[in-house]
């Protein structure tokens, strides 16, 4: 079967996951009627504009809204995410840093670097039914893999976090697409 690899520059300044972007369980309260009327107005906005700014504004905004559209089908993805960054502080037994506040998964990843435990060599079973693992990039350190029925379903190798789509949510993005 083929894979929906979606890389999105979706990393917040903090190097958290930018949630707009991301389908993650639950997010919408919208019908189905609302949908399809604001995705079909993007649709008429992005035909009918000729400034570049505002093509690439909405485009972010379309990208928003199948992050939405997407999220009655897709994995909990930040629940996964917050488990993964409990379970990898719990092995660096690190969880503050002077006055930074919230630290990223990629932080704690960051300070396990040199210790003796080889992240690398192991996979970590997450509550929710996931799995971490954290491969060690070519650039030094390490990145972080969930991956949750089969499916990467949040990624961060260096270059930002990145998502593959399940099953499901492949289905509902072409749908998605058929009304846009």
């Amino acid at each position: 079967g083929t894979v929906g690899k979606e890389q999105l520059i979706s990393s917040c300044s903090n190097g958290e996951p930018n949630w707009l972007y991301i389908p993650t369980k639950g997010k919408s309260s919208k019908t189905h009627a609302e949908f399809v009327s604001e995705i079909k107005e993007l649709a008429r906005r992005a035909a009918t504009t000729a400034n570049k700014t505002e093509y690439e504004y909405i485009s972010r905004q379309v990208l928003g809204l199948r992050a939405e559209y997407l999220s009655d089908v897709a994995p909990d993805r930040k629940q996964l995410y917050e488990q993964a960054k409990n379970t990898i502080k719990k092995q660096t037994g690190n969880s503050k840093c002077k006055g930074c506040g919230e630290l990223s998964l990629l932080d704690f990843l960051e300070k396990a670097e040199g210790k003796s435990s080889n992240f690398a060599e192991k996979k970590f079973a997450l509550a929710g039914g996931g799995t971490l693992n954290c491969p060690i990039l070519t650039t030094g350190g390490y990145g972080a893999e969930i991956q949750y029925q089969g499916v990467t379903v949040l990624s961060n190798l260096g270059n930002g976090w990145g998502y593959e789509m399940t099953p499901a949510e492949l289905a509902k993005k072409d749908e998605f697409y058929s009304i846009y």
